[in-house]
C-alpha cells in the first residue's frame, strides 16, 4: 500500500470564492467524498495544503465526507494509514500527487517552453 497525495483547493474543496480570507468557502467537490472512500481501500491518503491552521481543514473534511481525518504535527516521515485522512502542510513522499494547478516536470527545456502558455 502506497500513499495517494491529494491538494486540499480545486481538489476536494470547491474553492469557487478563492482565498478570501483563509476561510474554507465554498463545497465538496462532486464525487470527491466517494473518491476518498475508495481510495482508501487500497491507499492512505493525505491532504496537502497551505491553509491554517490545518485542524480547521481537517474539521472541514471530516464533516463533509464522514472520514476521520487527523492533522500532522510533523513527527510523521511518511503517512501509512488507511482507516483517517492525514492532513498536513507538508509535501510527504506519495505515488502521486492530484493537484488541480500540477504540470507535469519532464524537463528543464520543455517546461520554459510550456511556461509562457501555462501562465497565460
Amino acid at each position: 500500500m502506497g500513499t495517494i497525495s491529494l491538494d486540499f483547493d480545486g481538489v476536494l474543496h470547491s474553492y469557487q470564492y478563492g482565498w478570501q480570507d483563509g476561510t474554507i468557502y465554498g463545497s465538496l467537490m462532486p464525487g470527491a467524498a466517494n473518491a476518498l472512500r475508495h481510495l482508501m481501500t487500497q491507499h492512505a491518503v493525505a491532504v496537502t495544503t497551505c491553509r491554517k491552521p490545518l485542524l480547521d481543514v481537517a474539521d472541514w473534511i471530516a464533516e463533509e465526507t464522514g472520514i476521520a481525518t487527523v492533522v500532522d504535527t510533523g513527527d510523521f516521515r511518511f503517512w501509512t494509514r488507511d482507516d483517517r485522512i492525514l492532513v498536513t502542510g507538508r509535501k510527504l513522499p506519495a505515488l502521486i500527487y492530484i493537484d488541480d494547478r500540477g504540470y507535469r516536470f519532464e524537463g528543464w527545456d520543455q517546461t520554459l517552453l510550456d511556461l509562457p502558455c501555462l501562465l497565460g
